[in-house]
């Protein structure tokens, strides 16, 4: 009964500490449980020696911490068989009850291990009827049983469980006295007194329940419906004539393009404009041109409606080329003025 309890206890204890969910709230589930029953009381042991136990049980979880478990236990016990002279005195004692009661279950962990996906700690109280149906035990009355155990889920629904159970039969074993003068009985076995039995053992559960769902990740940028979405803003490049800082005729409509984007565009921005000249000409010239390249695409924006605070323009001169200065096409593409969006 000792060990019962510690088992009990330590299976609590690990669940207050490492509790999280396992499965969807309610749904039902059903199992196996297959283990040795011990004779605890001396009257019982008097009568009986160790023996087996199988225990299928189903039951409806209402919610992921409380839930309902109905069983059947049947117990076989090997007989004493101390030539007393009594009758049935080598016939097993068996039994059969069914019982039901509240289960307590407590998450412990979520995947601990590649081969555990879950572990689950759990209780039962439960009360019903017995009917001893040979040798020692022959009568029908009531039965209590409590204990407790650990599901290792192996996977989402199926579980390999470890248990532990005290029960106490509301009938005694027959005869209530040994008659056998050469065996002294301690007045702990004498009778009449209840049976009562420990079981241990393993077991296999099925769970019908699905595991939740797993929580999608919220941007921590946006955490309200109002919160804007930020699209990708691709602005064309401005192009310039040799030696020139004017707004070519080709140009404005790459412009009014960039100019509608921005003005949809929610949220802070910067537009930065960053100007570029060929290699023809000396460095300094070439980076003063770059500039008021940058300058005079800037202008233009802010008469077309961008507010000047959002835009700003530096020039880079001849030391950015994006395409082979040794040609004339490749510098045609080298004097521009790069519309680039800096968030």
């Amino acid at each position: 009964m000792r060990r019962i309890a510690g088992i009990i206890a330590i299976s609590l204890l690990l669940g207050s500490l490492h509790g999280s969910t396992t499965h969807a709230e309610s749904g039902p589930f059903i199992g196996l449980n297959l283990g040795v029953a011990e004779p605890i009381n001396g009257n019982y042991r008097a009568h009986v020696h160790t023996g087996m136990s199988a225990s299928p049980y189903a039951g409806f979880m209402f919610h992921d911490l409380i839930g309902l478990q109905a069983e059947i236990h049947g117990v076989g016990h090997p007989a004493d068989a101390d030539n007393r002279g009594i009758d049935h005195e080598n016939q097993w004692t068996s039994l059969i009850g069914v019982t039901a009661g509240p289960r307590l279950a407590l998450p412990a962990w979520d995947s601990p291990t590649s081969l555990i996906k879950a572990i689950e700690v759990y209780a039962t109280a439960q009360g019903g009827v017995v009917s001893g149906t040979s040798g020692r035990l022959t009568q029908t009355d009531g039965m209590f049983t409590v204990g407790g155990g650990i599901d290792f889920y192996l996977t989402d629904h199926l579980a390999l469980s470890g248990f532990g159970r005290y029960n106490r039969l509301f009938t005694e074993p027959r005869p209530f006295f040994l008659p056998d003068d050469r065996i002294v009985q301690s007045p702990g076995e004498q009778g009449p007194k209840d049976a009562e039995y420990a079981t241990v053992g393993i077991g296999l559960k099925y769970d019908f329940r699905e595991p939740p769902a797993p929580v999608a990740p919220v941007c921590p940028a946006c955490v309200c419906p109002e919160c804007p979405v930020r699209r990708k803003i691709v602005l064309r490049n401005v192009y310039f004539d040799f030696d020139k800082v004017d707004i070519r005729a080709d140009a404005v409509p790459i412009l009014q393009e960039a100019v509608d984007i921005l003005k949809d565009e929610q949220g802070e921005f910067t537009l930065v404009l960053e100007g570029h000249t060929d290699s023809v000409g000396s460095e300094g010239y070439n980076q003063g041109l770059s500039e008021q390249r940058s300058q005079v695409v800037r202008d233009w924006l802010i008469a077309n409606g961008i507010p000047a605070s959002r835009i700003r323009s530096v020039g880079f001169g001849e030391v950015r080329p994006s395409a082979d200065n040794a040609t004339p096409a490749g510098r045609a593409l080298n004097r521009r003025v790069e519309q680039k969006i800096e968030e």
